[in-house]
């Protein structure tokens, strides 16, 4: 039977096991492509074949080795700074009072009122050891939280829920102590009240 050759289309008859078969003449770059693809894909199934059964540990798995260089510390230069730390004095930097703190320092209790989102004697100075009461007389829940974290025991909304609801903190260690309700303000905007504790 003969082979009909469509117009424009280079084909070529090639046999094989007595069978025939058409194929187009393609680009030798394509064809290169496509054996080297061939290649790669068997040596990376031959490869991976390998791995399990490796009779000559070609393929092992080596753990990186590491290394850590350590010098032995100088004692001398250490019990120096060491002494030289304990004869300075850590003086703590004096605490800025604003004229419109409120100064209730001598008093071992100090009651402080919140009203709605606010609380009305916003920065009060106090002598270490006071015991501070807040009460609720507005009609919102409210809490008192410290404006940085771990300074003081928070005050829980449950504390102070309602008007009237009370609850007390004692500042033993001098310092500046801001706080602010957590429900009507922020750490530093909205409801906030600041408490500096002087010795």
């Amino acid at each position: 039977m003969p082979v009909l050759e469509p117009a424009g289309a280079p084909t070529a008859l090639l046999l094989h096991d007595s069978r025939a078969t058409l194929v187009s003449n393609r680009k030798p770059a394509t064809v290169l492509a496509m054996r080297l693809r061939l290649i790669l894909a068997l040596a990376a199934l031959v490869a991976a074949s390998c791995v399990d059964d490796d009779p000559l540990d070609a393929f092992v798995e080596v753990e990186p080795e590491i290394v850590i260089e350590t010098e032995e510390p100088d004692t001398d230069a250490l019990e120096e700074a060491a002494a030289d730390t304990e004869s300075e004095v850590d003086e703590a930097a004096p605490i800025e009072i604003p004229d419109d703190a409120l100064d209730l320092s001598g008093m071992d209790q100090v009651a402080l009122d919140i009203q709605d989102n606010a609380f009305t004697q916003r920065v009060v100075v106090v002598s270490a050891g006071t015991e501070i009461t807040w009460t609720n007389q507005g009609r919102n829940e409210h809490n008192v939280r410290p404006a940085v974290e771990g300074a003081f025991e928070p005050i829980s909304t449950l504390d102070l829920a309602e008007k009237g609801d009370s609850a007390s903190l004692v500042f033993e260690t001098p310092g500046d102590f801001p706080y602010f309700c957590s429900l009507h303000g922020t750490a530093t905007n909205g409801q906030t009240g600041r408490v500096i504790v002087v010795s």
